[in-house]
């Protein structure tokens, strides 16, 4: 099986590899050798994840033949990189050649059963765990995970707002995490559903948007910080 790769190197100094044809399936590494050897377990992992969250799942990986099909160098439009770092410069984000191609309902379904899902699991995160551990302040850390949670609110309205499927913006969303997660969650159901065949393509503020690249990273960025938020809540200090 054919499992089709884009590589984005300089990502918070790290490589990330993109299952292209599977989103919400990705490996960082140091470097491009690292994320391509991590790729095929969490290929197993995302087919086992969808296994278990449903009897009829849709990816069956077996002798995968991984190839690598596009590039892209992260780069920041600000020159000082470490202003760049502190918020002076805008990141320029992956836009591979495959994020042109139209996405066909089979995909938005899938796409939607995969956000429900991982959404499910992150406020599961946010309703189980110790109020103490949520509003606890990590060393290093930008957020404590009650900031992740609306962080990943907070990106999901940007990305809508790429191509113009919202006018809110971030103080029109409510100040409590699950209500701001749910708001959002109502903007993607409400959305995603109209990509289906239709080639939208958009520069803004130096970077590619279309409907496929907001899909790719709405369920990379919320996997992506369920993760974040268990490595913090089960890490020893």
């Amino acid at each position: 099986m054919q499992i089709r790769i884009g590589i984005e190197n300089n990502i918070e100094g790290r490589t990330l590899a993109w299952a292209l044809d599977h989103p919400g399936c990705f490996a960082y590494g140091a470097d491009e050798p690292e994320a391509l050897i991590k790729i095929p377990r969490a290929l197993l992992e995302y087919e086992k994840w969808i296994k278990d969250h449903t009897a009829h799942p849709w990816v069956d990986f077996h002798d995968m033949d991984i190839r690598v099909v596009d590039r892209f160098e992260t780069f920041c439009l600000n020159e000082d990189y470490t202003l760049a770092l502190q918020g002076a410069g805008y990141e320029i984000n992956a836009w591979f050649i495959d994020d042109w191609r139209p996405l066909e309902k089979n995909e938005i379904d899938q796409a939607l059963k995969i956000f429900h899902w991982q959404r499910e699991e992150l406020l599961a995160g946010l309703t189980t765990l110790d109020p103490d551990i949520l509003e606890k302040q990590f060393a290093g850390q930008r957020w404590n995970i009650l900031g992740i949670a609306k962080h990943v609110a907070n990106a999901e309205l940007w990305y809508l707002s790429r191509l113009g499927l919202t006018q809110l913006i971030r103080k029109d969303l409510p100040p409590d995490p699950q209500e701001r997660l749910s708001l959002t969650a109502s903007l993607v159901d409400e959305h995603f559903p109209s990509f289906p065949g239709e080639v939208n393509v958009k520069g803004i503020d130096g970077e590619f948007w279309s409907y496929r690249k907001i899909v790719r990273r709405t369920l990379w960025h919320q996997r992506d910080h369920i993760e974040h938020i268990k490595q913090l809540a089960f890490r020893s200090e």
